[in-house]
This record gives C-alpha cells, sequence and structure tokens, in this order.
C-alpha cells in the first residue's frame, strides 16, 4: 500500500473500566457510534474510548473512517462476549461494523495492520493501544501467538469478518493446552483475511551485530572517570515529595461523584437481572431454559410473599410475551407451567395475605396482570378470600377474575356448586348467576334443601337472577323455609318473576294464622308476591282482606289490612281501585296511611 501523508491517529485504550461508579456517558445513535474529537467517552458496554488530542492536525478523510472501523469492531468484539448468538443488539453491532467496513472501501483497497506487542498501527499510525498486562489487551493476543500483521480485503464483511471475532473470543475462553488463536484461524480458511506471523516456537534469532570491529579486551578494564552530581541530585528523596495534595478534587468534581454513587447505589439491579434472565430464557438452549424455570418458580412466590406486586407482574407479562413471540410449543408450554405456579393454593394464600393485611396498596392494572394470570382451579382458594378482603379495589378486581376464570370452565362451576363447603357453594351459585348459566340452575336448586341458611339464601337469590322456567318451583319451596330471610327473599323473587302458578299457594299463606305472628317486612313481601302472581283474579281476597269482617263482625288485624292495601294498588284494576276508595275514611291509622300511599303512587303512576 502507497504510503499517505496522514495526522496521527489517537490512541484508543479498549480495556474496560474497572470501577461501576465510575460516570458513563450514554450512547447517542446506533449501537457503534464513535465519539466526537476532544471529547472522553465511555459506549455503553464500558469501553474505555481514550481521548482526541485538540492539538492534532485535523484528519483526513481516510484516517476517520479507519478510526470508526476500528471503534465498531472493538465495540462488536465485546458485545460478542457480553450477548448470545442472535440476540437483537448483538446483531445491531454486526450492522454498524458492515457499515462502517463499506465506507473504508470506498477509500480503500486493503485495510492492512501491523501488530506489535502493545499496539495495533495503520501504515505508521497508531490505531490501537492495549494496556501492557491488561487481560483484554488485543494487540498482545494476536502478537503472542506470532501474528504480526493482518490485511482486510473486499468481502470480508460478508462471514470471514463474524467468524474472525467468534475466534478472537474462543482462544480467550481456550486453556494453555488447547488449540492457539493461529491454529483456530488457519482452520477458519479465510479467502479475504490475510495475515502474517512468526513461528514464536522455533529457536531465537541472532542477535544483530552492532557493525563496530571487534576489540579484544584484557582483563584489566579502565575505570571510569567519577561523576560529580549536583547538589539537587544530591539531597536525600524524602516521601513528602511525592504526597499527592489533600485537595485535588474541587468541590464540583466530589458533588458528582457522590451524585455518581448515589446513582448507583439506587439503581433497580432486580430487574435488570430479572431482564438478563429472561433474555437468556428467550435465546438460551434447553438445558439453560430448564436452570431459569426452576429460579423462576422459586422467584414467584418469594416476590409475592414481600408483596412485590410490581416484580411478579412484570415477570408474568414478560413471560406470556416471550410464549407469544416464540411461537414454539416446548416455549408456550414451560411459559405456561411457569404461570401455572401463581394458581397454587400456598401463592393464592400469600396474595390474599398481602392483600388482607393492608400494609401494601397494589395499583389496580397489577393486581389485575397477576390476577387474570390465574387458572380456573385457583376458584376455589378465591371464593375463600371473598369475605377476608375488604378494601373495594381489591375485591371488585377480586371478583372480576372469579367471573373471567367461572366462563372458561363452566364444567368446574357445577362441581364447585355441588361442594360441601357451604362458602363455595354459596358464592358459585352467585357466580353462576351473574354469568345467566342457564345450565347450572338444577345444581343450584339442589342447595334449597342444604342445612346452612347462608346457601340457601344464596341459592334462592341465584334462582331469581337465572329466571329460569325450573326457578318457581324450588321459590315456593322455599317460602316454608325456617329463615326469614330465606322466606323474604323466596316471596320476592316470586313477586319480581310474576310466577302465577304459585297464587294457589300464596292465597292460602296470607288467609292463614301462621303469617299474622310474622313481621311487617315479611308480611308485605307475601301480599305483594300473591298480587302480582294472581293479577286481577286476586282482588276478590285482598278487597274482603281490607274492608271486610272475619266473625262477629270484626274486622281483620291493621297489619293485614294495610298489606292488602298495598297489594291492591299493585294491581292497579278498577275492583281494585274501588276497594282503595272504598277504605279511604277508615279509622285506622296504618290502613289509612297505606290507602293514602297507594293512590298517591297510583296518581303519580
Amino acid at each position: 500500500m502507497d504510503e499517505k501523508p496522514l495526522s496521527d491517529l489517537p490512541d484508543f485504550d479498549f480495556e474496560p473500566i474497572e470501577s461501576e461508579s465510575s460516570p458513563q456517558a450514554p450512547a447517542s445513535g446506533s449501537p457503534g457510534a464513535a465519539t466526537g474529537a476532544g471529547e472522553d467517552a465511555t459506549d455503553v458496554l464500558g469501553l474505555e474510548l481514550g481521548t482526541v488530542d485538540d492539538e492534532m492536525v485535523e484528519e483526513t478523510a481516510v484516517a476517520g473512517e479507519i478510526k470508526d472501523f476500528f471503534v465498531s469492531f472493538m465495540k462488536t468484539l465485546r458485545a460478542s462476549q457480553l450477548y448470545v448468538q442472535g440476540n437483537p443488539l448483538l446483531h445491531q453491532f454486526y450492522e454498524e461494523l458492515h457499515d462502517r467496513l463499506g465506507h473504508v472501501w470506498t477509500v480503500e483497497q486493503t485495510l492492512s495492520f501491523a501488530i506489535h506487542e502493545n499496539e495495533i498501527r495503520w501504515e505508521t499510525h497508531p490505531v490501537y493501544k492495549g494496556r501492557p498486562g491488561g487481560h483484554e489487551n488485543l494487540a498482545f493476543q494476536l502478537y503472542k501467538d506470532g501474528i504480526r500483521r493482518i490485511d482486510f480485503r473486499p468481502g470480508v464483511e460478508d462471514q470471514e469478518l463474524q467468524r474472525f471475532i467468534d475466534i478472537i473470543g474462543l482462544s480467550r475462553r481456550l486453556k494453555e493446552e488447547e488449540e492457539d488463536l493461529l491454529t483456530l484461524m488457519w482452520n477458519a480458511d479465510f479467502q479475504h483475511l490475510r495475515y502474517e506471523y512468526v513461528d514464536v516456537l522455533g529457536d531465537e534469532p541472532p542477535l544483530p551485530s552492532s557493525g563496530l570491529p571487534d576489540v579484544e579486551t584484557t582483563g584489566d578494564l579502565p575505570m571510569m572517570p567519577e561523576l560529580e552530581l549536583s547538589p539537587e541530585l544530591q539531597a536525600p528523596t524524602l516521601r513528602e515529595d511525592f504526597e499527592p495534595s489533600l485537595y485535588f478534587l474541587d468541590e464540583a468534581d466530589v458533588a458528582h461523584l457522590q451524585q455518581e454513587l448515589l446513582r448507583e447505589w439506587d439503581r433497580p439491579v432486580k430487574r435488570d437481572v430479572l431482564i438478563a434472565m429472561l433474555d437468556q430464557f428467550e435465546m438460551g438452549d434447553e438445558e439453560r431454559r430448564g436452570e431459569i424455570i426452576e429460579i423462576l418458580r422459586q422467584m414467584l412466590p418469594r416476590v409475592l410473599a414481600e408483596g412485590d406486586f410490581a416484580t411478579a407482574a412484570f415477570l408474568v407479562s414478560e413471560l406470556k410475551g416471550i410464549g407469544e413471540k416464540r411461537g414454539i410449543p416446548e416455549v408456550v408450554e414451560q411459559v405456561e407451567g411457569i404461570i401455572a405456579e401463581l394458581s397454587q393454593p400456598i401463592v393464592i394464600s400469600q396474595l390474599v395475605r398481602v392483600l388482607e393485611d393492608g400494609s401494601i396498596d397494589p395499583k389496580g392494572d397489577e393486581l389485575a396482570t397477576l390476577l387474570n394470570a390465574l387458572k380456573p382451579e385457583a376458584i376455589e382458594e378465591l371464593i375463600q378470600a371473598v369475605p377476608l378482603i375488604t378494601r373495594p379495589q381489591a375485591k371488585e378486581e377480586l371478583f372480576a377474575t372469579l367471573d373471567r376464570l367461572a366462563s372458561i370452565n363452566p364444567k368446574l362451576m357445577g362441581r364447585l356448586i355441588r361442594s360441601e363447603d357451604p362458602r363455595v357453594a354459596g358464592e358459585s351459585a352467585k357466580i353462576a348467576a351473574r354469568l345467566k348459566m342457564a345450565g347450572s340452575a338444577e345444581a343450584i336448586a339442589a342447595l334449597i334443601n342444604r342445612p346452612g341458611a347462608e346457601v340457601r339464601l344464596a341459592a334462592v337469590e341465584a334462582l331469581v337472577a337465572l329466571r329460569t322456567s325450573m326457578a318457581g318451583a324450588p321459590l315456593l319451596t322455599a317460602l316454608d323455609d325456617k329463615s326469614r330471610d330465606v322466606r323474604v327473599a323466596a316471596a320476592k323473587g316470586l313477586a319480581e318473576m310474576k310466577y302465577s302458578p304459585g297464587a294457589e299457594k300464596l292465597e292460602k299463606m296470607i288467609s292463614g294464622k301462621e303469617l299474622l305472628k310474622r313481621d311487617l317486612t315479611e308480611q308485605v313481601a307475601f301480599f305483594e308476591a300473591y298480587a302480582l302472581a294472581a293479577g286481577a283474579e286476586g282482588c276478590r281476597l285482598l278487597s274482603r282482606l281490607l274492608n271486610g269482617r272475619r266473625y262477629l263482625w270484626v274486622k281483620y288485624p291493621g297489619r293485614t289490612r294495610a298489606c292488602a292495601a298495598r297489594a291492591l294498588g299493585l294491581i292497579g284494576s278498577p275492583e281494585a281501585s274501588e276497594a282503595l276508595a272504598t277504605a279511604e275514611h277508615d279509622k285506622d291509622a296504618m290502613v289509612l296511611s297505606a290507602v293514602h300511599a297507594t293512590r298517591r303512587g297510583a296518581g303519580e303512576s
């Protein structure tokens, strides 16, 4: 190659920075972007790119292109040691290196570098300086294996340059008794990469002569004249002469260091570690994925026990994203297996305990992410947790999760409704009613005969909400229930359904003596149920109860007459209005109040 008058290139030291607290300038643009002149910079890989002297002669276009290429080459070399093959970030580094080399080919036909012990030169200009004895010193790595020159030619950027980088990384991991760098390069059989080497294991070359005639020496050599030292050199050397100043950093430097230390201390190391693990899980082989799966299975219950909902939600969302992105059945199965661990009873109990004690108030989206990841097998555990959670936001999310899981597996809901646990059976009936699962009506109706009053009440409310044809008979049975709440709920349900087949039984109950022993609310519920079930045909009985007499010309009790007035108002027929008009001047205050309220309601409607 012809020599060209180029200015000296800056020295580059690519050794990694050993202090983690050193300030790092963020990389701009592409991963391999080079820093400008006169600036100290450190790239995202921790490479110390050196400093360009402001007093240097302005660089030519050729020198600039070669400098950019070698900086990109070193960054790609370091990236290949940090990331596995196929990583998107590593691919970006190779793309950047390919572009840099393309610019070089526009000005040079061959790129030749001379290798020295701690330095790499292009022509007479150093493009790389390594730290003597440094573990990452590329120049020394090449030099010690005998390589003295490397030439890059057009076409090397297609595959051979990446193969050369992989060989350098592999040689650093090999033991001394294994193959060396030169052997690996020889096996690679490069076509566009040439190198010159020397046999470092051969005999030592003879020392060059000085060119001076040999002089015979005698045993007695002449004495050298004694040198006379100056007073300054004769003065003793004291340790204080080498003590640095106590104030070598000004206030701005100290403040900057303190700020960087705090930033490094507060950096979310856990999130960074999790991201690295997930990257390895996505890009790694089967053995590595298996190791990471075991780690994640132990980590999820722990972070939930600590109340770290953000980390747990992050893991779940990232794992779902990996499964959807890869689409490989094996990976999808592994991801589903990890997420399924959330539905285990021990994990659910930890989640509920943190929600219950109120010490941590998770955000709605994080809690929703965790709950949405649960499987139908978690329904029973979540139902047990419903009474324990009092916070409205958490309870609302819990009910939404139960409805979602139940809709996924309706057959499971039938089994849960028949559960021996009254809480599980009752809550499952409510869920089925909210989701309008008509097929579960038979299982819900069977709960009317269960011993627990809470279960029977839940069954009545669920049957009313389902509004199926088979709900009427169980509701009529519930009118004779031992629990007052169950009887009232059944009567209101029949009124809401306007269940006409129940008019006969309701007529007997409002005419009998048993209803007179019950409170006013229950009596009103039964009278209203009869009115809506019987319709206009019920006016005769209700008019007799309001205005008629029982025996010995004694009228019915005031509460019964007031309930009859309210029931007639619901019928709204002419016969009902006539009966209410007859009782408009009744002397019983309760009856009179009920009549006036009913007539006002009829007038407003």
